[in-house]
Formats: structure tokens, sequence, C-alpha cells
């Protein structure tokens, strides 16, 4: 089973209490950490590359981000197994900025 992109519900909560005008430069700083964790695990050694993917997969998390959690989550289980990681953060890639064009859209911008 496959995570949906975007919890909807943990997005419009988090718009319920802090407001759009709040939420957009969190998700900004999201999107642009996320970048940061997804060329850490592309250029970083083993360990470098574990840790950001944990990073990753509890920020993703924590603002509804399920795919790219999820996929983070994946890839911090390949990095500690020793596994390659280059289609693993491709994908990391694609669903940072599907993720962020997504987050964009619900929240009008």
């Amino acid at each position: 089973m496959t995570a949906e992109l975007i919890d909807r519900a943990m997005l419009a909560d988090m718009v319920e209490h802090l407001g759009v005008a709040a939420l957009r430069p969190v998700i900004d700083l999201f999107i642009e950490e996320s970048r940061r964790y997804a060329a850490t695990i592309r250029d970083g050694d083993r360990e470098q590359a574990r840790r950001a993917a944990h990073s990753l997969k509890s920020s993703a998390g924590q603002l509804g981000a399920a795919a790219l959690s999820a996929a983070a989550a994946e890839t911090e289980r390949r990095a500690a197994g020793g596994e390659p990681l280059a289609e693993a953060a491709a994908t990391l890639d694609r669903l940072i900025a599907e993720t962020g064009a997504a987050m964009a859209a619900l929240l009008g911008g």
C-alpha cells in the first residue's frame, strides 16, 4: 500500500490552528530543508544519509507529507542496511517537488 501524497486532514488542522499566512513560511522552510536532506542522502556517507532520512521522515510526518515520510522511512532502512541509495534519492527528489506543489496548491498559492 502506498501512502497518499498529503494527509489533507492534518494539513486542514494546521490551517485551522495556525492560519494560511503563518503556515506558508513553515511549508517553504520544510521544502528547503527537505532538499538539503535529499542532497545529504545523495552525497553523504551512509551514516549521514541514514540520519538525514530519519530527520526527513520525522519532519514530513509532522507536516502531513505522508508519501514523503514513508519514502524517507524506506530510505532510512536502506541506508542502515547498506543498500544502494541512488533510486531512493531520486524518489525523494520527486516527492519533495510533488509535495511542495501540492501543499502550495492546497494553501491557495
